[in-house]
């Protein structure tokens, strides 16, 4: 199992980019069953956080509630998760908290890695970070 970043639904939900096609792609493949991710309770912070700043608060409801219907059990975050946040977050400088949050849960949960468009993910070497083009290409 790997676990789903949030650029994968933000840029499955947003506007034309060449993210788009190939996120959506994979979110309907997720819920197809034939390939195997999960997210985690930090997803659900983000994308609120995410639409309220935006000005569309309601929109983010209605992700939020979808994405609840298709996961309905995200990996929670707890002690364990933050602490091996507060960890990544200080061998990686550059990491973001956020970053190192879906890392921890990666890492604690033994996951085969993380879906990303995020460029970040790919200096942890104690995970794998997989482009959603090349998922949706192998399956």
């Amino acid at each position: 199992m790997k676990l789903l970043d949030t650029n994968i639904v933000l840029y499955a939900a947003g506007r034309s980019h060449r993210y788009k096609g190939p996120c959506s792609e994979l979110l309907e493949r997720v819920v197809a069953g034939d390939v195997d991710c999960s997210v985690d309770a930090e997803l659900f912070q983000e994308i609120l956080y995410v639409y309220t700043a935006r000005g569309e608060r309601r929109r983010g409801f209605q992700i939020f509630d979808d994405l609840c219907q298709i996961f309905s059990t995200p990996f929670a975050i707890a002690r364990e998760e933050i602490t091996v946040a507060r960890e990544l977050l200080e061998r990686y400088p550059a990491l973001s908290p956020r970053d190192a949050i879906h890392a921890a849960v990666v890492i604690t949960q033994e996951l085969e890695g993380i879906v990303t468009t995020d460029s970040a993910f790919a200096s942890i070497q104690e995970l794998t970070a997989f482009d959603p083009i090349e998922i949706i290409s192998q399956t």
